[in-house]
């Protein structure tokens, strides 16, 4: 950008550009391009994270993503999500980009650990299938 002397100058010049942006783009096709959240089976609405130089990324409770197989995408499903899940005490369990892998492969020792750790919540076998409210927690 002309006439900024500094990278704090620029990054404080980038901070409004981004509301210009939104304000001359059409902000039904930008929220396709680029969400600030995206739905999951639970109903919660995950917040997408951007950050310079690293990929997009949501982080919620593993129960919420319990009914999705595959990791969610967006910029018209180009770009899958690195998915943050986390444990009942918000403490990251897995980090992915391959969410119908980690149900494969990784979640049954998953479900096993958490399970013991917390028993008054639902881990199913099948996470696959779309759990009842009553059996979230």
């Amino acid at each position: 950008m002309p006439g900024r002397r500094s990278f704090a100058e620029l990054k404080s010049a980038a901070s409004s550009m981004i509301a210009t942006l939104e304000q001359r783009a059409n902000p039904r096709l930008l929220n396709e391009v680029a969400p600030n959240r995206v739905r999951l089976p639970s109903g919660r609405q995950a917040r997408v994270h951007y950050e310079a130089g690293k990929p997009p990324w949501v982080a919620s409770r593993l129960q919420d993503f319990f009914g999705m197989r595959e990791t969610p995408c967006i910029a018209n499903g180009k770009v899958p999500l690195v998915v943050h899940l986390l444990a009942p005490n918000q403490r990251p369990v897995q980090t992915t980009t391959d969410l119908a892998g980690f149900w494969e492969r990784l979640y049954p020792q998953v479900r096993r650990e958490l399970s013991r750790r917390y028993p008054k919540h639902a881990w199913p076998e099948n996470p696959n299938i779309k759990l009842a409210a009553d059996e979230r927690k």
